[in-house]
Order: C-alpha cells, then structure tokens, then sequence
C-alpha cells in the first residue's frame, strides 16, 4: 500500500460515507458531524478565509476543537495549532513567526488579532470579520478550558448560518495542512509544516501496524492534547481513517482520564508515562474499573517496565512503547502490539518508513550506534523557517542517538544532550533510567551544570548518598553524577515531556542558592 496519496478531507468525508449513523463524538454522529464542519467552513468563507490562509486554533479538547480543525482543512486553509493556556507573550511570538489572518479561541484566551470566541455552548460566529482582540494581559486566562467537553453543539448558534456549505475547493496531498510547533525544549520553538499527504499517511500507517482494529467499532480516548501532534494523530486522525467513536477529554488530569473510562469504555488509549502513572494511581485509589482497554499506545519519553505490568494487570490490554517526532506527524517506530514486542525499546519502523543510524560525525557513514536518520511520507518538508540542519541527503535528521538489533530500534539519548567527561560521552537518558530504577525516585533529569548533575523528584525518603551508590552498582564510574539534587517537580511542557533547558536553569539556580542540607532527599 502506498501512505499518503489522500487528504485528510477526503479521508473524512469516505468515513461519513461508510458510517453516516456511527457515533463520532459528543452525541453526534459522523453525519452531523459533517454537517456542523460544513455550516463551521461556509461561517468561515463569510469571514474571508481562502484557500492557503493560515487560521490559527487555540482550543482544549472537544468536538468544537475537531469541527473547526476540518472546517479549515475543508476550504484547503492551513490549522495552526497553539496551547490554549498561553501568555499573551507567548501567544505573540508564535503569531509573529506564522502570521494567521484569523484565530478560533477558546474564552478567556489572548490570541493577537481577529479572533473567533468559543466557549461551553460553541462557536460565538460574528456576522462581519471580528475586530482585534488583541490583549496586554500576560496571565494565564483561568479557566481556559471547561472542566469535561461540553455534550453537544448548541441547537441554535449566536450567529445565522450561512444559507448553504461553500464550494470547496479540491485539495492536494502536497498541500498544507496543519502547523505546529516543536516544544522549544532545546531552543526556540519552531513551526512545523505538515502537509495533507503526511497527516494522511501516519494515519494510515498506523491503521496498516495495528492488528485486529474494527473498523466502525472502536472508541479512541483523545486526553492527550490536540494541538500537538502525538495527540492529535493517535486520538483523532487514525480514529476518523477507520470511523472511530472519539472520546476527548478537555484538562488531562487522573480524575478526569479515569472518569472518561469508566463512563465510555475505550478500546483504544494513547498517552504519556507520568499520565498512565497518575491514572494507575488513581483507579486503584477510588478501586476504578479500567478493562476494556485492549490497546494503549505510550510514547514522548522512556516507558517504565513496571508501569506496562501495572497497567495491563488493571485493563487486561497491552501497552507498548512507540516513538516520532513532530516533524514526522509525529510517529517513525512502534512495538508490534503481539507477543513480539520488546520491553525498554521504541519498536519497529512503521510500513512505508525507512530508518538510518549513521554517524553523527559523518552521516554518510553507517554505525551501529548513531544518529537516527528517517524518510518516509509523514516526514515534513520543512520549517517555516529554513534549517539547513534538518535534513542530510533527503534524509530527516531526528537528533536521536540510537542502536538496533534485528530491525528492533533502542533510543539511547539526544546528540544535544550529550555531555562530556573526561573525553567520554554520558547520555543523559541512560542516567535517567538507571536512577528511575530506586524504588524512591518518581521523575529525574539529568543535565549538564559543568559536571553531570541530577535532578529528582522522590516519592518517598532517600538521601543524595543512598541514590549515588545506587547508580554505582549499575553506571561506569564516569557516567554517575556528581551531585543530586531534590524537587518537588520537573518542568515539563503540556504533553508532559521535559524541559531540559529549563530543568538546567533551575538546577544552576539551585546550585548558586545559600547552602542547604543536601542529604536528606524530599518527597513530593
């Protein structure tokens, strides 16, 4: 099979077709669904939004958020997608560097420019071009997203609908579909541009990898958020390839994940290790039933071994590990959901995905442990910006050192994150998962403060010596740290995924602070 040679847009529009009456999302069916992207597109039209516009979305999770995503792609605009729990400061530079005509944003949200409002009974449709709503406040608007989705779109909008759906234009693979922006862990957050044919074709692959998927049958959890690509491909787009009942979840927090699944019973879950940890922990707190959920799908950092034990004692379903990047819609690797999958690892290319290890100093040069070198149809084009680094010779330099052993890919750390000890190199992640392994330690991150120092978040006692000789029975003696020190929390972006440039400045600033007693590990 070919990915990639369709759009999202005709994608959905074969899904309505196939399953009109299925349930889509929020009490409506794919038919009506249809219907509310279309009245959504014609509101659009009338707002002078054409083909090639970028529209910027700044929405939690909800039925309203996918509404506005395909009513864009319809008329063969652009999405850009944004955190709907931004500064204003953060929200400006963003739109100074991609320049969307419009924004559809939840209430509260401090989008520069022409703004669309959306709240709890929808979409708040101005009848001309809205006036700026540009703000000077630079708090966070609370709340910026309801507590659960609202149920169904309000029966009759604020505005008049236009008389009838516009004429869509037709829509290539090639086009632009959606821009995102990478998390700015390691600098400045750059947009991401993803075409039709490379969100098309995660989508299918992922259908292609997965066994046994029912087509028409399957509930997809979307807790993770839509305005990132992880979330956004494995809860949405592969759920609409195959007519998947879309369960979104607004806020991520335990109590809401645990609700959703008690109340709907999803088949399917993607999400992040520190959420299937906290939902772990709160299903057997409240003694929830989590069975039903045959697959879950774990991804944007290392998945603990004992959190795939936990997790499938509770659901009687199998989670596995996977990997990609947002550049590659996002996903390049998975662990086949069968009795071949291999614990502590990212898996398989998926179909249609070709991968390299090469030599981070000559990438022309194969290497059994190297830079992760990836082609394939989900893989973008390019940055709105040029970076002349992304690409080697066609290929997507992913940043990631890694090994393989019969066609198995192990990620070993970020080339970026390397640091260097008296000529050998520590990798930050191998430190990580050794101090992960004390029973005490809840999170750690490992950076570079002029000598290798860890960061920790405990869960229960343990001093700066106990962990040090805990790593002394599994590190070389280069690799372990020189100091530790204790946090209450890691910064973390929304998915969850660390800060690491942040976690730095906040172990320096601890580090240049008055002296404090520094072996009597804290817990959370």
């Amino acid at each position: 099979m070919r990915f990639g040679q369709t759009t999202l847009v005709d994608i959905f529009t074969a899904t309505v077709a196939e399953f009109p009456a299925r349930p889509a999302c929020a009490g409506l069916s794919y038919s009506q669904l249809a219907d509310a992207t279309d009245t959504a597109a014609a509101h659009l039209v009338t707002l002078g939004v054409k083909p090639g516009d970028r529209v910027a979305l700044a929405l939690p999770n909800s039925h309203f958020h996918l509404i506005a995503f395909l009513a864009v792609l319809k008329l063969g605009a652009v999405v850009v997608e944004h955190n709907p729990q931004f500064t204003a400061p953060e929200l400006e530079a963003l739109f100074d560097l991609h320049g969307a005509r419009l924004a559809i944003a939840w209430e509260g949200c401090p989008v520069p420019g022409p703004v669309v409002r959306v709240g709890p009974g929808g979409f708040d449709w101005p009848s001309a071009a809205p006036a700026s709503a540009g703000s000077a406040a630079t708090s966070r608007p609370s709340p910026t997203a309801p507590a659960a989705a609202p149920a169904a779109p309000p029966a009759a909008p604020p505005a008049a609908p236009p008389a009838a759906p516009p004429a869509f234009p037709p829509i290539s693979p090639d086009d632009p579909a959606l821009i995102l922006h990478t998390s700015g862990t390691t600098g400045q957050p750059k947009g991401v541009v993803l075409t039709h044919g490379n969100l098309s074709a995660n989508a299918q692959q992922i259908t292609a990898w997965v066994p046994g998927l029912r087509r028409g049958q399957e509930r997809f959890l979307a807790a993770l958020p839509m305005f990132h690509s992880y979330g956004l491909t494995m809860s949405v787009t592969v759920g609409l390839n195959i007519g998947a009942q879309l369960i979104f979840v607004a806020r991520p927090t335990a109590e809401a994940v645990v609700d959703a699944i008690t109340t709907h019973r999803p088949t399917w879950m993607p999400a992040v290790p520190t959420l299937y940890e906290r939902v772990i922990a709160h299903a057997r707190a409240v003694g929830a039933d989590l069975s039903g959920i045959d697959r879950a799908i774990s991804g944007a950092a290392a998945l603990p071994t004992h959190l795939v034990e936990e997790w499938e004692q509770l659901t009687g379903g199998m989670l596995v590990e996977g990997y990609g990047l947002t550049e590659s819609s996002p996903v390049l690797t998975c662990n086949p959901l069968d009795e071949t999958r291999r614990a502590g690892g990212i898996g398989k290319p998926v179909p249609g995905t070709e991968l390299r290890i090469a030599n981070p100093d000559n990438l022309a040069e194969d290497a059994a442990e190297g830079e992760l070198l990836a082609r394939g149809p989900q893989v973008f084009a390019g940055y709105l910006r040029v970076d002349p680094d992304a690409f080697y010779d066609g290929w997507l330099r992913t940043g990631d050192i890694c090994t393989q052993e019969d066609g198995y890919y192990r990620l070993v750390g970020r080339r970026k994150e390397i640091i260097k000890v008296g000529g050998f190199s520590v990798y930050p992640a191998e430190v990580e998962n050794a101090l992960r392994a004390h029973p005490a330690v809840a999170a750690a991150a490992v950076v570079d403060t002029g000598e290798v120092t860890a960061c920790v978040v405990l869960d229960a006692p343990a001093s700066e010596a106990e962990l040090l000789e805990h790593c002394r029975a599994r590190l070389a003696r280069y690799k372990i740290p020189r100091r530790v020190l204790f946090f209450d929390a890691l910064a973390a972006d929304a998915l969850g995924k660390l800060r690491r440039n942040q976690v730095r400045a906040d172990a320096l600033a601890a580090l240049a602070a008055p002296a404090a007693p520094a072996d009597l590990g804290r817990t959370r």
